[in-house]
């Protein structure tokens, strides 16, 4: 996986600018632009940034716990589309593993979590 870098550029002047700006994507940016579904793309353009430096902006001390705290919130208000069938399970899916760090769950690790073997009985029952 390649490293991700911030953005060249300052996309924020401080912390409280980092705040305001979260909050006018979220109620502002939003609401006049009823079309549009909460996401990470959409944020980092707004911000006027990429995917790519948003993610890295995440790690930053200053910026970071807000920006995820949005990335959060994004993915709270597409489960809650999902769940109103306003958007599709394949695309939250998709959405939630490629932008918000989830995963499947692994079917050969869960099995192999049931698994028992039990000492000297194994060979016999191999026969």
């Amino acid at each position: 996986m390649k490293k991700r870098r911030p953005p060249e550029e300052a996309v924020f002047l401080n912390a409280e600018d980092c705040r305001q700006r979260l909050a006018d994507y979220f109620e502002k940016h939003l609401e006049e632009k009823s079309e549009l579904v909460a996401d990470v793309e959409n944020l980092a353009d707004f911000l006027g940034t990429t995917r790519e430096g948003l993610f890295a902006m995440e790690q930053d001390k200053v910026y970071g716990f807000e920006l995820r705290k949005a990335r959060n919130r994004i993915a709270a208000i597409k489960k809650q589309l999902a769940f109103r069938g306003k958007l599709p399970p394949a695309v939250l899916s998709f959405d939630l593993k490629n932008n918000h760090g989830y995963r499947d769950k692994n079917e050969d690790t869960a099995a192999g979590a049931d698994t028992v073997i039990i000492k000297g009985v194994a060979k016999e029952w191999a026969k």
